[in-house]
Formats: C-alpha cells, sequence, structure tokens
C-alpha cells in the first residue's frame, strides 16, 4: 500500500520518524565514562549545533534523543570534570582520546572516483563555476558530493595499514573503528594514562610519523639512496621488521616485492644471516623502490582531527545526517563489507522519489543509479536516503 506525502520539499516526517525509532533501540557504541564527555548534537530540523551536553548514563541519552532527535550526534574525545559547563575553559579537561578520521577524498587518485557539482533543487541548474545562486530563479544551489565505493575501498585499506602502526609501533590496543556513515572511517584510541595527557605538540609528532611529510621523505631517500655516503661508510642500516617503527614499516612493504626466499627471510627477521651477494641485491632493491615505498606508507589522515584534544566524534552506531546511513562500529577489523544491511536503518519500506536534477550514473552501494530530473524512481531504504539527504531527490511516497 502506498501512502503519498503531502509536503514542501526537503527531508520530510518520515525520515525523521526513523531516526526516532532507531535511537529508541540503537546500540549506540559508547565510552565508559560517558559522564566525563560532552555530548553534541545537530538537531534534526536545524543548522546550528547543540553542545555542552553531559549525561549520566545511556538510558538518560537514550531518552534526550528519542525526544530530540539529531541529524548528526558526537560525543567529545577529551575527558572533562564538568563536561556540562558552557565554557571550554572551565570544563577542567583530564585527557583526550586519540583520534583519527580518513576521508576517501583526501587519498590520492581518488579525484576519478569523485562526482561533484552544484545544483539548483527547484530547475536543476547546474552550475559551471563557483556560483551560489541560481542565475534563473535565485535559489540557493545545492551542493552534491559522491564518492565511488572503490574509493571508500581504499580507504579502508589505509584504516588496515593505520591500525598495524597504532598496535605495533605505538602498542595501544584499546581502539574502536567505525564506518563515517558517509565516505570514510574513524578510529577512536582509547589511551590509557598518561599518554591521554598528551598536548597538541604531541599529538602532531604522531601525525608526521603516520603521514610522513615531503621532508621527511627527503631525508628518508638520502640515506638510501645517496651513493657518496655510501662511499664514504656513512649508509644505514637496511631495514628489517624487527627493528620496530619506520624501518619495520619500510621491511614490510619491500618484502612484497621480494621473491627470493633468503631475503625475504632476512627482511622478516626470520634468519639473521644473508649472503653478502644478496644483500647488494636488497640494497639495490630498496635504492629502486624506496620512493614508491614511502608513498604507499604515508596514510592520509585528516592532521586536525588528531591535533585537536577537543575534538568532537561522531558516535559509532548513530546515524550521519548527510546519508541517513548507519555510523556501523566495525567488529571484526578484517571483515569491513560496505553493504545495504550494514549501513540501513530502515524495514521493507518502498520508497519512491523525484530526481530533482540530471543524475550521472553513480554506484550507491551495490547498485547503479542514472536518471534525469523529474523522473521517477522507487527503491529501497539506503539507497533512497542516500540520493534524499544529498539534496538530489525528494520522497514523494512510501509503501509498507
Amino acid at each position: 500500500m502506498w501512502c503519498c506525502l503531502s509536503q514542501k520539499r526537503g527531508v520530510p516526517d518520515f525520515f525523521k520518524e526513523k531516526f526516532r525509532e532507531y535511537y529508541r533501540g540503537a546500540s549506540l557504541e559508547l565510552p565508559q565514562d560517558l559522564p566525563f564527555r560532552e555530548v553534541a548534537l545537530q538537531p534534526f530540523d536545524a543548522d546550528y549545533y547543540v553542545r555542552h551536553l553531559s549525561f549520566d548514563s545511556l538510558a538518560q541519552l537514550r531518552d534526550y534523543i528519542s525526544a530530540n532527535v539529531p541529524r548528526h550526534l558526537y560525543y567529545s574525545s577529551a575527558k572533562y570534570l564538568y563536561p556540562g559547563n558552557n565554557e571550554m575553559s572551565e570544563k577542567g579537561w583530564i585527557g583526550s582520546d586519540l583520534v583519527f578520521d580518513i576521508d576517501s577524498n583526501d587519498i590520492p587518485d581518488c579525484g576519478k572516483y569523485v562526482i561533484d557539482f552544484r545544483f539548483c533543487p527547484r530547475c536543476g541548474y547546474i552550475a559551471k563555476n563557483d556560483e551560489k545562486e541560481c542565475p534563473y530563479c535565485g535559489l540557493e544551489l545545492k551542493k552534491f558530493e559522491h564518492v565511488d565505493k572503490a574509493c571508500i575501498e581504499r580507504a579502508y585499506d589505509y584504516l588496515l595499514k593505520l591500525i598495524d602502526i597504532i598496535e605495533n609501533d605505538f602498542g595501544f590496543l584499546t581502539y574502536k573503528a567505525s564506518f563515517s556513515g558517509n565516505r570514510g572511517f574513524h578510529l577512536i584510541v582509547e589511551l590509557p594514562q598518561p599518554f591521554d595527557r598528551m598536548d597538541s605538540e604531541a599529538r602532531r609528532e604522531i601525525v608526521s610519523y603516520i603521514m610522513l611529510n615531503d621532508f621527511d621523505k627527503k631525508h628518508i631517500i638520502n640515506m638510501y639512496m645517496d651513493d657518496a655516503r655510501r662511499q664514504k661508510g656513512l649508509g644505514y642500516i637496511l631495514p628489517r621488521v624487527i627493528d620496530g617503527g619506520l624501518r619495520r614499516r619500510i621491511a614490510l612493504s619491500l618484502s612484497k616485492r621480494v621473491s627470493d626466499q633468503d631475503i625475504k627471510s632476512f627482511l622478516m627477521g626470520y634468519s639473521e644471516k644473508i649472503d653478502y651477494h644478496k644483500l647488494a641485491q636488497l640494497s639495490e632493491l630498496i635504492s629502486k623502490h624506496i620512493e614508491e615505498i614511502l608513498n604507499e606508507l604515508s596514510i592520509p589522515i585528516d592532521s586536525k582531527v588528531t591535533i585537536d584534544i577537543s575534538h568532537l566524534v561522531r558516535i559509532p552506531n548513530s546515524i550521519n545526517g548527510k546519508t541517513g546511513w548507519k555510523a556501523f562500529l566495525i567488529k571484526n577489523i578484517s571483515e569491513f563489507e560496505l553493504d545495504p544491511y550494514n549501513v540501513s536503518i530502515s524495514g521493507n519500506e518502498m520508497l519512491q522519489l523525484r530526481i530533482l536534477v540530471d543524475l550521472p550514473q553513480i554506484r550507491i552501494i551495490d547498485r547503479e543509479f542514472k536518471a534525469k530530473k523529474g523522473d521517477v524512481i522507487v527503491t529501497e531504504y539506503p539507497y533512497a536516503s542516500y540520493l534524499v539527504f544529498k539534496n538530489v531527490a525528494e520522497l514523494m511516497s512510501i509503501r509498507r
């Protein structure tokens, strides 16, 4: 049975009620010290944020967000003595998690997977430059941005590399990884004392180690490729996995390029000795591939997020209001799958949509879409919510 909607364009009450229904029973992944965290949200029907909220329990938080449905929901990476205080300087900071954000848009060579344009939701005009208003009807232009699943999967590969560093180079084993609900991933590392007291400058050093800026890359390249230094006996020991740190990361990457088992065994630390001629081969191999390896090791995290000791973190298993998708916790880090079941917060309804702009062919999760302005399509919640929250479609009716 189809239920028709009579209302203005925008996100209709159907989605707000879906959010409310979801939050009444959602398994939100919250820190154990929730009473020491600031909670913040963007109301469903507003552009502003409500901050400096504090709750003693999940039950209290659930009651609040059921009555005040959020489009986005966060908690602070920082722990405070008085998280509800409106003045940041008077909250009483006592430490912070270490937070990372990997966004598909920041991944090298992912530009070909991104579709980005501004358009008028009333007449379908697509901007050809930096216009902010429609030249035909004066309406404010909306932005449409789509990242293909292939690029999200590349971001996931970087997440695995990041976790490898967090575990093996820093020794931090308590963390939560989640899909952002849009185009990337979040990693929340719950630091033990005294590491949770690291200031922004200390966290900046961690960022530098993980991202490998151009200065660091140049220095490392000189270490392994400067023939003059090697001739003077100033060369550096070739990297091995058992060395730890950056040498470990270089050795792991290098081992994937080696077919000789003796060389691979030496790189991995399984053997202590290696023939001189094979050692020379290894030296030449690293000289040949070091630039490629360093680019591969550089992880494109959002540095501002990690440096910020008061960053607001999207709550794992909350809903991302840019897509209507669940920002789901990845319980088994080796088994991430972007599929309709994982992101959907709804049941079996079929949603009828009207497309508001000429839409090029895009892949949403596992399904291809291409449509003209005015086309009417019928699809399930995860695809419909994506198109509606991305502003390129409006909901007309629902079949339950």
